[in-house]
């Protein structure tokens, strides 16, 4: 998600870019061409002023027509010492009122360019980049943090009746984290009360149902946790035991098959006896 809206970003800031050339373009060296023409139609139209005749009349109407038609041709362009130059004309305009759009743009995407390039140096860290699109200090970095999983050898240290239900077991690869959560404050109360008799540890919770739950330590006697690993899906090992639910529930005659401990009424979780 984050590629594509930098992609749109950058598509956008490119195609203003774009607009900016093509429009600075336009007005510095096409207009210099229009003021080339510009003075040749100057020359073309003061030749066409006529001579005074006799008739006073006459030549004030002729006058004033010429110079109606001359005025109007060059209040589009600036008079003075360098009009003739069309460098010089383009120049005034590029600082004009007409040409503040351009300054706009320049001015956006300078902010722009400047303001994504100080967020990039402060989001890419210093090591990035030493090893190819790697950054090798992470490595050291994760190894630094205190582990967050908890061995099974602190949990088998006060329930010993469950390592000896698991001995034999199918579950006894099954770490006791697995379906009871980290436990991480539970074994820290448990330790706390080991040195100070009679502190209260606080029992475990019943299952929010949520895999990815913040519970520290819960009880998992739900069918959902067992069907979490034993439901038969495409692509599991035939070696692995997995089962249709609809069928085996109907088989083994089970009393209600939307009740979570249905599963139980068979099976212990310690030690299933399959």
């Amino acid at each position: 998600m984050l590629v594509i809206v930098f992609a749109g970003i950058a598509f956008a800031v490119l195609a203003m870019f774009t607009i900016f050339v093509v429009l600075f373009i336009d007005v510095v060296f096409e207009l210099s061409d229009a003021s080339v023409h510009r003075s040749h139609s100057r020359r073309a139209d003061t030749s066409a002023i006529p001579a005074f005749s006799g008739n006073p009349v006459h030549s004030h109407a002729a006058v004033m027509e010429t110079t109606s038609v001359v005025g109007s041709s060059s209040q589009f362009w600036p008079q003075g010492a360098g009009a003739e130059n069309g460098f010089t004309m383009n120049s005034r305009l590029l600082w004009s009122r007409h040409t503040r759009h351009l300054r706009v743009l320049v001015f956006l995407i300078t902010v722009g360019g400047a303001g994504a390039m100080f967020v990039r140096s402060q989001l890419v860290p210093k090591a990035y980049g030493d090893r190819g699109p790697y950054r090798a200090a992470a490595l050291e970095q994760i190894a630094s943090q205190p582990s967050r999983l908890s061995s099974d050898a602190d949990c088998l240290k006060c329930h010993s009746k469950v390592q000896e239900e698991r001995a034999e077991s199918p579950h006894k690869a099954v770490l006791c984290m697995h379906c009871h959560g980290n436990g991480h404050e539970h074994i820290a109360a448990a330790i706390k009360a080991a040195g100070t008799p009679g502190d209260v540890i606080p029992p475990a919770g019943e299952w929010d149902g949520d895999f990815h739950t913040k519970m520290d330590l819960f009880i998992t006697q739900d069918r959902a946790t067992c069907l979490s690993c034993h439901t038969s899906v495409v692509g599991m090992p035939s070696s692995f035991r997995s089962i249709d639910v609809v069928k085996h529930l109907e088989e083994q005659g089970a009393e209600n098959v939307n009740d979570k401990n249905v599963c139980f009424e068979c099976h212990a979780g310690h030690s299933p006896g399959i």
